[in-house]
């Protein structure tokens, strides 16, 4: 609950809750008066600093745009001549080159000292960091540039020492090959004749199968030497991998076919055959070359790729550079324009917001001081209303709206109090009810409460299409029973009766009530007839457990009787058709001795 406000409390509401309508008068004339002076002032001033800050991104900021813009121009024609140092494939290319990087770097160089001028923020830095990372990546491709230029006068070489090598073998096997030619053209003329000479044929054919594997070698020779100049001329790593499998492939089978020459033969010609193989393996070899020399361009297009980066991020920074000076331009002049407009209108606006603002002032005065308290009251009596107790309440006091705090307190002491009764009222009223559907002597449910919820129970089996049984207890020789030992020992005997009962009937779907006199019955939810036995047999045995002595009775204790009955419901049955089956199976345990579970055997009808 809050608290009034006490005069010596300082503060603004209280200060304002303290004065009168003259001292409020003057006080709003007088906060008038400064804050028309204030917004003179400050419109001055802010017109001042908007030209100001014009005329600073005219001189300052503008030309440091343009220097941006040059810039970023002057690297995207340096990361440019990257391109030309990738594609050199001679010295004069490679000066060519080197030129036009040289001179794209000199005219970067002297931009960016114009932009260092005029800009000395982040985005300055930024552009600097990525000159400096282009110029170092076009430095990596000058160097790739002389090492690729360094490797072309190397595959020349290799070249010319692969030619010299195919033309030693030429000279040692083309006489050789001819001579074999000659030799089988002579075989021909001799097996055209009528009367070949075998004799002749024979030694001339012995003398010439051993020089065959020759011309082989020869072709083999040539494949492995067109194949390697093929293979200097392949465009790709992959396409240069394949060849080098091929070469390889045939010089295992010119080796083959060197052992099967002639020794005298072979032995010329395997010097020249070891240097061709070296030369396939050999670092300085054409296909080692050409592998370095694809390798270069690889490298070279990466770096190239990763100028376009740097030069993308370049156009991000001058790109928002430039936007933001335009924004500011923008913005500036927009303000100037707005500044204009309100000059020529200051004197009359001066007038009519003293006006506005003295109004302004008594009415938010009313508005805090009176509404605000009044509306706190209206809340405070709705809520009560709404039967909200825990609320903060109105201030006291000894104006008219203190009064009516006063009244708003004394009403929530009275709506509580109403409130505690109802309550009481309530869990009474809880209370009769539970008395009116509860057996008063056995705590069990009575007779109206199982007449509510039989029916209840049956038509909710009957939805689910489940079976639910019904059991009828009754106490074996009860009058005797009470003639014998009072009518107090017999309330005693039902009430540890119902005891087992409630020990039993656990679940909530099940009940368990006290039928009349001496009768219990009990309805079991989702339960068929052998559920029901087992459940009427524990009952019957606890209650013959207990022990109640009973000397009226044959088996010398008390006893019960038990019929059971289950069925599944249907539109053709009803829950007090149950209910008798139930009762005629107990009649049928007492007539056929008492102290015994008796199902129904009639068929329900369907």
């Amino acid at each position: 609950m809050s608290l009034p406000v006490k005069p010596g409390k300082f503060g603004l509401r209280a200060l304002l809750s303290g004065l009168g309508i003259r001292a409020s008068f003057m006080l709003g004339l007088g906060a008038m008066t400064l804050f028309m002076l204030v917004v003179v002032f400050t419109s001055l001033a802010t017109s001042a600093g908007l030209f100001k800050g014009v005329s600073s991104i005219i001189d300052d900021q503008l030309p440091a745009t343009l220097a941006s813009l040059r810039a970023a121009r002057a690297m995207d024609r340096l990361a440019a001549t990257g391109s030309s140092l990738i594609a050199v494939g001679s010295l004069a290319e490679r000066q060519a080159a080197g030129q036009r990087v040289s001179s794209a770097q000199l005219e970067l160089q002297q931009l960016l000292t114009e932009l260092l001028r005029s800009i000395e923020d982040e985005a300055a830095d930024e552009v600097i960091q990525l000159r400096n990372e282009l110029q170092q990546n076009l430095t990596f491709l000058q160097q790739m540039a002389d090492e690729r230029i360094a490797l072309i006068a190397a595959k020349q070489r290799a070249r010319d020492r692969l030619l010299t090598n195919l033309q030693s073998f030429q000279q040692q096997l083309t006489y050789r090959v001819r001579i074999l030619e000659g030799d089988s053209d002579v075989l021909r003329l001799l097996l055209n004749r009528p009367s070949p000479p075998m004799a002749q044929i024979t030694a001339l054919t012995a003398e010439t199968s051993v020089l065959i594997p020759l011309s082989r070698f020869y072709a083999e020779i040539e494949a492995v030497g067109g194949r390697l100049l093929s293979a200097s001329q392949d465009p790709t790593l992959s396409a240069l991998a394949l060849s080098e499998q091929v070469v390889s492939h045939s010089l295992e089978l010119a080796a083959t076919t060197l052992s099967r020459i002639p020794q005298d033969i072979a032995v010329e010609l395997r010097q020249y055959f070891d240097q061709l193989r070296d030369q396939v393996g050999a670092e300085d070899g054409l296909l080692n070359l050409h592998r370095r020399e694809l390798l270069l361009l690889i490298q070279g297009e990466q770096l190239n790729q990763n100028n376009q980066q740097i030069i993308a991020r370049v156009d991000l920074a001058t790109t928002a550079l430039l936007n933001r000076e335009l924004m500011a331009i923008d913005q500036a002049g927009e303000q100037l324009a707005l500044n204009s407009r309100n000059s020529r209108t200051l004197l009359l606006a001066v007038s009519f917001l003293g006006i506005v603002g003295m109004a302004a002032y008594f009415y938010l005065h009313v508005l805090n001081h009176l509404i605000v308290r009044l509306d706190r009251l209206s809340q405070s009596m709705q809520k009560i209303v709404a039967g909200k107790y825990d609320i903060e309440l109105p201030a006291r006091g000894e104006d008219e709206l203190g009064r009516l705090g006063n009244a708003v307190h004394q009403f929530h002491k009275v709506a509580l109090q109403a409130n505690q009764r109802e309550s009481e009222l309530q869990k009474l009223n809880k209370r009769l009810e539970q008395l009116s559907i509860s057996d008063s002597l056995t705590g069990l449910a009575n007779r109206r409460r199982f007449d509510e919820v039989l029916p209840a129970e049956w038509a909710r089996a009957q939805r689910a299409c489940q079976s639910m049984a019904v059991l009828m207890i009754d106490v074996d020789y009860f009058k005797p029973f009470n003639d014998r030992y009072g009518h107090q020992a017999g309330d005693e005997c039902l009430k540890q009766i119902a005891g087992v009962l409630q020990g039993r009937i656990t679940r909530p779907s099940d009940l368990a009530a006290r039928y009349g006199g001496e009768e219990f019955s009990v309805v079991l939810a989702e339960c068929n007839v052998e559920g029901a036995h087992v459940i009427a047999e524990q009952i019957r045995q606890g209650i013959e457990a207990l022990h109640i002595k009973h000397e009226g009775s044959h088996v010398g204790v008390v006893t019960v009787s038990i019929g059971t009955a289950a069925m599944t419901p249907s539109s053709l049955s009803s829950a007090g058709e149950l209910v008798r089956c139930a009762d005629r199976a107990l009649y049928k345990a007492k007539n056929a001795g008492r102290n015994r579970v008796t199902e129904s055997t009639e068929s329900p009808i369907t």
